[in-house]
């Protein structure tokens, strides 16, 4: 407390309180400092003169003392303007010594945060400027490698005379297939740039989420079932009510089933569990695999990354990079969090939304 009052007296926290200080001493020591002038000039000037002399004298004090109280604050001014004159070059990462409490204080403050505001913006518009620029080498790619292989089917087809009736047929396969592949990427990558550019509009309706997952795995049981992985789900028995956009919520889940099967060890299996924590439904997808680095799984979510080819990619078709951003999106936009954990192999993804509101007494 004692502290407090003596800071409001000595005016640390106002810049007035300390002009006035400024003043106030100013003067005091003036007249000390003209009355000893006064004392020794008396003995060698006459009365005019000393009276000249004192007037003279008493502005010549008082400027000089407010100049040399006054002098840290115009010494931290200066430096406010030098440093805003820095930061209006471009030099970004100028930061102002915070070395008052006052309205000075404030002012460098304030400059800082602009200046760390400034720097932040111009780290995100390089970021943006850079992933567009890894867009365009990654889209560049991923579309021309199937796109040459299209390309060298075609080419031999031209001649069928060359070919046996086998060979015609195994060339189209491999032909159709690669349209497929060209597809989906080019399906990924326009419902990315929809999600993440927000011209995407949900369009919500209240569904029994325990049907629409026994649904979605009775249709991937077959594909799981050709690549010798087994499909064990772990549902609650009972209706869980969601508010959700059933097309894009089905395409987080499929984008979560494909992951874990390209990617599974076969024979192997996938397990889907349901259940409900703190009046939210969990979805979880387990399945073993390769081990990864902290690094590698930090980013998984991120758009382009793809794991190291698996042991299956020879039967499942090279992917985009996007299938997880695209299900992390949906799930946020529906305003749910998405995560993955990972020991030694084992993956657990996992997805949770809150109940819809009459489903929320129910548990």
């Amino acid at each position: 407390m004692r502290n407090k009052i003596w800071n409001f007296i000595m005016g640390k926290r106002s810049i007035r309180i300390q002009m006035l200080w400024a003043y106030v001493l100013s003067l005091i020591f003036t007249l000390i400092t003209s009355f000893l002038a006064d004392l020794f000039l008396k003995t060698f000037l006459s009365e005019v003169l000393l009276s000249l002399a004192s007037g003279a004298l008493f502005f010549f004090f008082f400027i000089l003392f407010f100049f040399l109280w006054t002098r840290p604050i115009m010494r931290y001014f200066r430096t406010i303007t030098d440093g805003l004159k820095s930061i209006a070059s471009g030099n970004l990462s100028q930061r102002i010594p915070l070395a008052r409490q006052d309205e000075l204080g404030i002012v460098a403050h304030n400059i800082n945060h602009m200046a760390e505001q400034l720097h932040q913006q111009l780290d995100k518009e390089r970021l943006i400027e850079k992933s567009k620029m890894a867009l365009i080498t990654y889209v560049s790619h991923d579309l021309r490698t199937p796109l040459t292989s299209i390309m060298g089917y075609l080419d031999l087809l031209k001649n069928p005379a060359l070919l046996s009736e086998e060979e015609q047929e195994r060339f189209i396969g491999n032909a159709y297939n690669k349209t497929q592949q060209l597809k989906k990427l080019i399906d990924d990558l326009f419902e990315y740039t929809r999600l993440t550019n927000g011209d995407v509009r949900l369009v919500f309706q209240e569904v029994d989420f325990t049907s629409l997952l026994e649904q979605i795995i009775s249709e991937f049981e077959p594909v799981a079932k050709e690549q010798h992985i087994a499909v064990i789900p772990l549902i609650i028995p009972v209706p869980v009510r969601l508010r959700l956009d059933i097309e894009k919520m089905v395409r987080a889940i499929d984008n979560l089933l494909s992951n874990a099967l390209k990617f599974s060890i076969q024979p192997g299996q996938i397990k889907v569990q349901l259940t409900v924590v703190k009046k939210q439904a969990v979805l979880s997808i387990e399945n073993l695999s390769s081990p990864i680095t902290p690094e590698q799984e930090q980013q998984l979510f991120e758009r382009f990354y793809k794991m190291e080819p698996s042991r299956n990619d020879h039967k499942w078709p090279s992917g985009s990079g996007l299938g997880l951003p695209i299900a992390k999106n949906i799930v946020e936009q529906h305003g749910g969090r998405i995560w993955l954990e990972h020991a030694n192999g084992h993956y657990k993804f996992s997805i949770a939304i809150d109940l819809a509101a009459n489903s929320q007494e129910a548990f």
